[in-house]
């Protein structure tokens, strides 16, 4: 998977040179902390309105966790962070490792110990794809 994230970021900047009016990324984690702010700009990027349902939408499926794994319904701002919890930092140091290239240019932070991990840890930077 991290090959493939690398792999994802040079193709992304082949993709914006090629069609800047055309081509937008987004990460995840993004989309998450922000749904309402984020699907306002990619459909004002993409010359669209916000329409009601899709407001109605984000409002009702971005709040809470309902339902199992597969659900539509999530706590967007918690999502992407449930493997602070879920993971030990040993597995996690080891995903790091193995993926640092990848976390350097999609601008994600490294947790260097399991204290970090413990006091509220962001592991979200900026990046760019110039």
């Amino acid at each position: 998977m991290c090959r493939d994230m690398v792999a994802d970021y040079y193709a992304a900047q082949l993709l914006l040179k090629k069609h800047p009016e055309r081509f937008r990324v987004v990460r995840y984690e993004d989309l998450s902390l922000n749904p309402h702010e984020m699907t306002q700009e990619l459909l004002d990027f993409y010359g669209l309105p916000m329409d009601p349902e899709v407001e109605e939408f984000l409002e009702s499926h971005t709040k809470l966790d309902i339902g199992g794994v597969s659900s539509t319904y999530r706590d967007s701002k918690s999502a992407p962070f449930h493997w602070i919890k879920d993971l030990a930092f040993e597995e996690i140091d080891t995903i790091q490792n193995g993926c640092t290239k990848a976390m350097e240019l999609w601008g994600y932070a490294k947790a260097t110990n399991v204290t970090i991990l413990s006091n509220k840890f962001d592991p979200i930077l900026p990046y760019s794809l110039t």
